[in-house]
């Protein structure tokens, strides 16, 4: 089997398990684990923002270099690919080039599903965290709202930094806007529940999943990648809050 044909698939596998919420250890995992298949050895570096992988057989030695500009959450997406690696004695090169193709293509959850879905998370952690079922349903239309916006601005690939700021002020406006209103009883748990929508849960446990697996440095920028989604939510929820009781909206 061409060994440039085996770098390219490998490091296409790892690329797309970074750009997907998996964690550094299993992109460099799959990378030789692909390799090893095809009667190669890889030596593979993977980042946030970028994979490296060398592969080897005899004397000879390929190098790849690929930049991540764009990363999202979908396990599922993860998952595919994991158990693909698992099977890729089954495929030759091209076949499993066009199997992490169809991967790539496959859609994620409907519109209406992830609307569906986010507004009733928002409503129940309202509740967990000490509401009423007014609140519950006050909390409906502000979660729909504020993933209305983050699918909005997903589409201009904007710095998430920026997108939870405006999802935090915005959670604390529609609050105070329903609680004069009479549609909820408790302003701030409706706010946290909203905010549960926006937490980085995903980039916490994966950055300590990476320090644990000895991946420091990546484990450390997912870390601070939580923290500053956590400080913009902070942000964004306490401008918009001092704004309401100054008099000014």
């Amino acid at each position: 089997m061409d060994l440039n044909k085996v770098l390219k698939i490998s490091a296409i596998a790892g690329k797309m398990i970074l750009e997907n919420g998996g964690e550094t250890y299993r992109s460099e995992d799959i990378v030789a684990r692909v390799c090893e298949t095809h009667n190669a050895t890889a030596d593979c570096f993977a980042t946030l923002s970028g994979i490296m992988v060398a592969a080897t057989r005899g004397d000879k030695t390929l190098t790849t270099v690929i930049r991540i500009k764009v990363r999202t959450i979908n396990l599922e997406k993860v998952h595919q690919i994991n158990e693909l690696a698992r099977t890729a004695e089954n495929y030759n090169c091209d076949e499993f080039l066009e199997e992490l193709k169809n991967i790539n293509r496959s859609p994620r959850y409907g519109f209406f599903l992830n609307l569906l879905a986010h507004s009733i998370a928002a409503s129940s952690f309202a509740v967990v965290f000490g509401g009423t079922i007014k609140d519950f349903w006050g909390t409906l239309p502000i979660g729909t709202a504020v993933y209305l916006l983050s699918f909005s601005f997903s589409k201009y690939e904007l710095n998430g930094i920026f997108v939870n700021t405006l999802g935090g002020a915005m959670s604390a406006f529609l609050a105070h806007y329903f609680f004069y209103l009479g549609f909820i009883d408790n302003i701030d748990k409706v706010i946290i529940g909203v905010l549960m929508l926006l937490v980085p849960g995903i980039a916490l446990t994966n950055g300590i999943r990476d320090i644990v697996a000895g991946d420091y440095m990546t484990g450390m920028a997912r870390g601070t990648e939580a923290l500053l989604i956590a400080t913009s939510l902070a942000v964004g929820t306490g401008v918009a809050i001092s704004l309401i009781l100054g008099g000014i909206f």
